[in-house]
């Protein structure tokens, strides 16, 4: 089944105020995502890899085409729905943290649903703090983290909602060598044991190897779509 759908779809840019010559980020941009998958695009820096991510977020908009996520074209959104849309079906993880800092790690992990003024379920919460290995960290502020744990928090956040899908951009940037795959392992175990469909986006080769799903990016363009299962 399909959780994530796109098809043909571009993305124009237009530099200065006065609107100057068009530059082409994305072009005819066709790609499914099956639910309870794990895939991954790579590709190099300028690719256009964290526009096409912006674009299937609902952050941006395409020029042209269509998105579908878990059914709904999220083009045709407005912007207040977009955001509800957002919090509530599309998991993000970016490579910078974005914790709040005067709050909890707790609070910060339940932010996505005290905005929709909702209760988690509490034995989902539990697991996802242990398969995370943050249990302990509950009452800790981000400051008191290292960034793999605030990592970490912020994955439990983007799950917290059992989102149609995870959409982590270059996750592992800000991280070293053995926090990296520490949270790829993560992200691959939030895959299997929570049937979580994830689709991640990096210019790491070692990193697009743990694919099932595996997409390159150029020039704006799929040039590789292969499923590795």
């Amino acid at each position: 089944m399909e959780i994530l759908k796109c098809k043909n779809v571009e993305k124009v840019f237009r530099k200065g105020v006065h609107g100057g010559d068009p530059v082409t980020a994305l072009r005819g941009i066709d790609l499914s995502i099956e639910k309870g998958g794990f895939a991954v695009i790579t590709g190099a820096s300028g690719s256009g890899k964290s526009t096409l991510l912006h674009i299937l977020g609902s952050i941006d908009r395409p020029t042209s085409g269509t998105v579908l996520v878990d059914g709904v074209d999220i083009g045709s959104l407005n912007p207040t729905d977009a955001a509800i849309f957002r919090r509530r079906k599309i998991g993000l993880v970016y490579q910078f943290y974005n914790l709040i800092p005067t709050l909890t790690v707790e609070k910060n992990i339940l932010m996505p649903m005290l905005l929709d003024k909702r209760k988690p379920d509490p034995e989902y919460l539990k697991t996802i703090i242990r398969t995370l290995g943050i249990q302990d960290k509950m009452d800790a502020l981000p400051s008191q983290l290292s960034g793999g744990q605030q990592q970490r928090t912020a994955i439990a956040r983007a799950l917290i909602y059992r989102p149609a899908i995870l959409l982590a951009d270059e996750p592992t940037g800000n991280l070293d060598q053995k926090n990296s795959k520490e949270i790829i392992d993560l992200l691959k175990l939030s895959n299997r044991n929570l049937k979580q469909t994830i689709l991640l986006i990096t210019h790491d080769e070692k990193i697009a190897l743990e694919a099932d799903h595996l997409l390159i990016l150029e020039d704006g363009k799929i040039i590789s779509d292969q499923i590795r299962r």
